[in-house]
């Protein structure tokens, strides 16, 4: 005589072995709970491996509550009867000491019912979740960033070589044949030529710059393309205007072949790039050693990086241009870089307003007095 098919078989296959149909029935939610149970525990699980490797051992909690008296589920056979492919045989309740030790965990639910566990498991996740935030796992304590403003880069290098060197021409010599053929930074390896510096020996007035670009590491002079040729014109009408207030002799110094002009880095950055902070290190003292051996009576910073490297204050150029900083003893304005002025024409007006001052800086500094017409404008 065949058997009857065991009850396990209505969980398993999902049809019925028999002729009751009570078993059928109970299949599909108890397979149900054992899933929702399988995902409560993996669920907690993950959270507990999370704490661990956050460092939390424990965590205070609020006092328990007394447990609720749950009335079980009739059922026509027992869960750890009923095993499931590719799960447990019977339900594996998380462990509770892996929460604290003295918390309320499923292990001391009322009764052996899967929906009774279920309910405490989910009662002391919630619990759990509610606990203060001192018991939250904390991150890895990590150094606050430096503010920009006051952030410092690579100690600048000194070239004791440089220091002390006759004025005008010949310190102008040595310094270039100090530099020679330089590959102190990695702006060596993207070079073609590296771009020194151009103008009088002895100024009355210096630009800095950042650092050269493409037409510039093609000719090995600054400021001889799209830049440079408004920077010319920026010149050109500075003399102009010397010439209407009365300073003949202050436009006369005012051309570019009377001022000098150079960059704090001396090779073309890849892609005309910012000059790294290492970069400035090695190369900055060589126009520290030019601007030296110049003396010019005013400095005029091309845009930002010139006017921190000088004034060695990284507040935005905005804030900094239109009035003078100190560059041991000699005046800079800082003000936008020409290359800036082709993208924001409307920048224009500011930067004519910043040469306005440096014209009447150095008036002042030559003991010039105005003679002959005069204009404001």
């Amino acid at each position: 005589m065949a058997l009857p098919h065991p009850p396990t078989a209505d969980v398993r296959d999902g049809h019925t072995g028999g002729t009751g149909s009570s078993p059928t029935r109970l299949a599909a939610p108890t397979d149900d709970l054992h899933a929702e149970l399988s995902q409560i525990t993996s669920a907690l699980r993950a959270r507990l491996d999370w704490l661990r490797i956050g460092g939390v051992d424990g965590c205070p909690l609020p006092a328990q509550r007394p447990a609720r008296n749950v009335p079980p589920v009739t059922r026509s056979a027992p869960v750890a009867d009923m095993p499931r492919s590719g799960a447990p045989s019977s339900f594996q309740r998380p462990a509770a000491a892996a929460f604290h030790p003295n918390a309320p965990s499923p292990e001391s639910a009322p009764s052996d019912d899967p929906a009774a566990l279920a309910r405490a498991a989910v009662e002391h996740a919630s619990r759990y979740a509610t606990r203060p935030q001192s018991a939250a796992p904390r991150a890895a304590v990590r150094p606050a960033a430096a503010d920009s403003a006051t952030a410092k880069g690579p100690s600048e290098i000194v070239y004791p070589e440089l220091a002390s060197l006759s004025p005008g021409e010949n310190g102008l010599r040595v310094i270039r044949d100090f530099i020679g053929d330089c590959r102190r930074c990695n702006l060596c390896h993207g070079r073609n030529q590296l771009v020194f510096g151009e103008g009088n020996p002895a100024p009355w007035l210096a630009f800095v710059g950042e650092g050269p670009g493409a037409d510039e590491d093609r000719t090995g002079l600054p400021f001889v393309g799209a830049a440079g040729d408004l920077l010319s014109k920026m010149i050109k009408a500075m003399g102009e205007h010397a010439q209407k207030l009365g300073f003949p002799e202050l436009s006369a110094r005012l051309s570019r072949e009377q001022v000098y002009i150079a960059n704090v880095v001396k090779c073309r950055p890849p892609g005309n790039r910012t000059p790294e902070a290492d970069e400035i290190a090695a190369c900055g003292g060589f126009v520290r050693a030019q601007l030296e051996v110049l003396r010019p009576r005013v400095i005029v910073a091309l845009g930002r990086t010139p006017t921190q490297f000088l004034l060695q204050n990284a507040a935005p150029l905005g804030r900094l241009r239109g009035q003078f900083g100190d560059w041991h003893g000699v005046p800079v304005m800082p003000t936008y870089h020409p290359a800036y002025l082709l993208r924001t024409p409307s920048a224009k007006a500011s930067v004519w307003d910043d040469l306005k001052l440096v014209i009447g800086k150095l008036a002042e500094q030559s003991n010039l007095m105005p003679s002959g017409p005069q204009s404001s404008t």
